[in-house]
C-alpha cells in the first residue's frame, strides 16, 4: 500500500525529492556499466573459454564459441544495445512500482512489457521459456548480492513512500540487469541459437562485480538521510511466552512482527507500544517488541481479571481498579537479589558476550521462588523479561550500556509489582526512567570510554536505584528529573560546538540537492534522445559524473546569477549534438563554427571542478577524434 503522503499537497516536496534521487540512482547505474563495459565483456568471454575447455557437448560448444566470438566482434553494437535495454528496463520497473509518485518520462520497450507469472497462460510457450531462463540466471546473482540488494530495497521503500517494497519490485535488482543483457543480445541480431547457452553461462563470479554499484547506490540514499528498516520477529516458546530473536538489520525503525500486530516503531522509546491505544506516544516502540509484548502482557493480565470489567467494579478512588498486593515472600526474595546486584559491577570484559544471557528475569522463571509466587506475580516477571529481551537485542544501544541498564531488572520488577499499572500507564516513573536512560545511551559510543560524562551519569543513576529503592516510586521520578536536567545542561554546553557543524551539514545538504537536480536534468536530456541518435558511449559517464558536478555548482548560485547555469545547459546540449552523426555538409560547417566556444566552455567548467590528469586527457582525445571524424565526413 502506498503512503498517501506522496499524493496529497503536503507530500509534494517528498515527491520531488524521490524523483531526484531516482534520477541519481539510474544515472549512477548507467554510468557504472558504461565505465566497465569492456571489463564486463572480457570477463564473460574468458568464462566462455573456460566452459569450452571443459569439452561440453558439440552443439553447446558451438554456441559458446559463437557467443565468445560475437561478443568480441560486435562489442560496440552489443554495449549500445545493453545501455538502451538497461535504461528501458529500469524505467519500466519504476513505472510498474510507482507510476504516479515518481512521474518519470518513460519510454516503454515492447520487449520489456512482459506479463507477470500469474498470467503465463496468456502468452506463448517460447515467451514462458524466455522468462524462466532469466529467472534461473538471475537467481545466482540475487543469491550472491542478496544482502546489498535487501538493504537497497528497504531504502527504496522508504524513499518511495511505500509501506512495503518487495525485492521483486526493486528496479535495481539483479534480474533487471540480466534481462537487459538478454534484450541486448536479441536486439543486436546476434546468434539466436546461442542465446540459451550464452545466458546459462552468466555467473556472478565471472562477470562484472556489482558490489561497488550496490554500495554506491546504498551510500547515495544514506547520505540523503534514507535508512533501511530492520525486520524483527518474535518466536513463541512452548509455554506461550515470546522469546525474542532479533533478526539483523541496520536500523531500528518500523519493525513488523511475525506472528503479532504490526505497529510503527517510534525511535523515542525503549519498551515498545505497551499501552493499548498509544502507538504514537512516547512509548511507541524503540524496542522491536512493539505491540506484540503489549498484547501478550495484556492478554495474560486480563485473563486474571486485571483490567476486565469485573475488576473495575471494585475500583478504588479515582476509578482505578484495585489489584492484589505483591506476595511479601516474593518481594523479600527480590530485595535480596537487588542487594546482591548493587554489590556487584558489570564485567570489565564484555566483548563476545551475549547481552541476552544477562536477562536475569528470564533465568528467574525456573527458580522455585518464582514458581511458588502467585500467578499474577509470575506473569509480571514473564512480561517484563520480554521487555528486557528486546532492550538487550536492540542494536542501537551500545553493548556496555545494555549491561549497565540491565542491572535495573530487579528494581524495575519490584516497581511493576508495587504499581500494577506498569504495563498500561505511560506515566509509570520506572518505565519513564529506563526509557530515558536507554534512549540517551544511544548517543554514547564505546570509543568515548567509561569516563565519558554520559556513561558516568547513566551508571550512577543505576547505582542509586540499586542502593536506594525499596518501595517508594518517587525515587524513580526524582532520578528522572535529575537525569533530564543533566541532558538539558549538556545539550546547552555543546550547542556552540554543534552550530558550526550544523552549518557545514546544511551546506552539504544544499550540494546534495544541487547534485540531485543535476542528475534529474542530465537523465531527462539523455532519455529524450531519439533512438536513431543515441548518445556516444563515452559521454554517459562524463555527463553523469564530471558535468553533473559542474552543473550542480552552477545551480547553487543560480538564484543570484542564472547565467552560468544556462551556459552549462547549453554546453551539454552542444556537446551531445557535436558527437552525433553528421550527414549533411551544412551540419559539418555548423560543427566547425560551434567548436571554439564549446571547447572553451567545457574547459572552464572542468577547471572549476578541478578535473585534471589522465582521465581528462583520455576524454579530450576521444572527443577530438569524434569531432574530426564528423568534420571529414561533411
Amino acid at each position: 500500500m502506498r503512503s498517501p503522503s506522496l499524493f496529497d499537497a503536503a507530500g509534494r516536496d517528498l515527491h520531488v525529492q524521490a524523483r531526484r534521487h531516482i534520477r541519481s540512482l539510474i544515472g549512477k547505474t548507467l554510468a557504472y556499466f558504461v565505465q566497465h563495459q569492456d571489463q564486463h565483456l572480457k570477463l564473460i568471454r574468458e568464462h566462455l573459454l573456460d566452459l569450452m575447455d571443459a569439452r561440453p557437448p558439440q552443439a553447446q560448444a558451438k554456441n559458446l564459441r559463437s557467443a565468445w566470438s560475437l561478443l568480441d566482434k560486435q562489442a560496440q553494437v552489443f554495449n549500445s544495445a545493453f545501455q538502451a535495454a538497461l535504461q528501458a528496463s529500469m524505467d519500466e520497473e519504476l513505472r510498474l512500482v510507482l507510476p504516479e509518485a515518481v512521474g518519470l518520462d518513460f519510454r516503454p520497450d515492447p520487449l520489456i512489457d512482459a506479463p507477470d507469472h500469474t498470467s503465463l497462460t496468456l502468452i506463448d510457450v517460447s515467451e514462458v521459456e524466455r522468462m524462466l531462463l532469466v529467472d534461473r540466471v538471475a537467481q545466482r546473482f540475487t543469491t550472491h548480492y542478496g544482502a546489498s540488494v535487501s538493504l537497497l530495497t528497504q531504502r527504496l521503500g522508504v524513499l518511495l513512500g511505500l509501506d512495503t517494497l518487495t525485492q521483486t519490485s526493486n528496479p535495481f535488482r539483479p534480474d533487471v540487469f540480466v534481462r537487459a543483457f538478454l534484450l541486448a543480445w536479441e536486439k543486436s541480431g546476434l546468434d539466436d541459437e546461442a542465446t540459451e547457452d550464452m545466458m546459462q553461462a552468466l555467473d556472478p563470479k565471472h562477470s562484472l562485480d556489482l558490489a561497488p554499484l550496490y554500495d554506491d547506490l546504498n551510500a547515495t540514499l544514506m547520505r540523503a538521510g534514507i535508512e533501511a528498516q530492520a525486520v524483527h520477529r518474535i518466536r513463541k516458546s512452548e509455554g506461550g511466552a515470546a522469546s525474542s530473536r532479533a533478526v539483523s538489520g541496520p536500523a531500528t525503525t518500523n519493525a513488523p512482527l511475525a506472528g503479532g500486530d504490526e505497529t510503527p516503531a517510534n525511535p523515542k522509546s525503549t519498551f515498545g507500544a505497551l499501552e493499548p491505544d498509544r502507538a504514537n506516544s512516547d512509548w511507541g516502540g524503540l524496542a522491536p517488541a512493539g505491540r506484540s509484548i503489549a498484547t501478550h502482557a495484556r492478554q495474560f493480565l486480563h485473563r486474571l481479571g486485571w483490567g476486565s470489567p469485573s475488576t473495575h467494579e471494585d475500583a478504588g478512588d479515582g476509578g482505578r481498579p484495585a489489584y492484589a498486593a505483591a506476595d511479601p515472600e516474593f518481594m523479600g526474595y527480590l530485595g535480596d537479589l537487588q542487594a546482591s546486584a548493587g554489590a556487584s559491577s558489570p564485567s570489565p570484559d564484555l566483548q563476545g558476550q551475549d547481552p541476552g544471557s544477562r536477562n536475569i528475569l528470564r533465568q528467574m522463571l525456573d527458580r522455585d521462588e518464582v514458581r511458588r509466587a502467585p500467578e499474577l506475580d509470575r506473569g509480571t516477571v514473564d512480561a517484563l523479561a520480554e521487555v528486557f529481551d528486546f532492550v538487550f537485542a536492540d542494536p542501537a544501544i551500545p553493548l556496555q550500556m545494555k549491561f549497565v541498564i540491565g542491572r535495573l531488572q530487579i528494581p524495575v520488577l519490584k516497581a511493576a509489582m508495587i504499581d500494577r499499572d506498569f504495563f498500561l500507564s505511560p506515566d509509570h516513573p520506572a518505565r519513564r526512567l529506563v526509557d530515558t536512560l536507554a534512549l540517551a545511551s544511544i548517543a554514547w559510543a564505546p570509543e568515548k570510554g567509561e569516563d565519558d560524562p554520559l556513561y558516568q551519569r547513566v551508571e550512577n543513576t543505576v547505582k542509586r536505584v540499586l542502593a536506594e529503592f525499596e518501595d517508594d516510586l518517587d525515587l524513580f521520578s526524582d532520578l528522572l528529573e535529575e537525569f533530564t536536567e543533566f541532558l538539558f545542561n549538556t545539550e546547552q554546553q555543546v550547542q556552540e560546538l554543534i552550530e558550526p557543524a550544523a552549518d557545514q551539514e546544511r551546506a552539504g545538504e544544499s550540494l546534495e540537492q544541487a547534485l540531485a537536480h543535476a542528475d534529474e536534468v542530465v537523465h531527462a536530456r539523455i532519455s529524450a534522445l531519439p533512438p536513431e541518435l543515441p548518445l556516444a558511449p563515452f559521454l554517459v559517464p562524463f555527463l553523469t559524473t564530471q558535468w553533473r558536478e559542474v552543473m550542480a555548482k552552477t545551480w547553487l548560485n543560480a538564484p543570484a546569477d542564472p547565467q552560468p547555469w544556462d551556459s552549462a545547459l547549453t554546453t551539454m546540449d552542444q556537446l551531445i549534438w557535436s558527437t552525433q552523426p553528421k550527414t549533411r555538409a551544412q551540419e559539418g560547417h555548423q560543427l566547425v563554427a560551434v567548436l571554439p566556444d564549446l571547447v572553451r566552455n567545457l574547459n572552464a567548467g572542468l577547471d572549476a571542478i578541478e578535473w585534471t590528469g589522465e582521465a581528462r586527457d583520455v576524454f579530450t582525445r576521444r572527443l577530438i577524434s569524434t569531432h574530426m571524424m564528423a568534420i571529414r565526413l561533411k
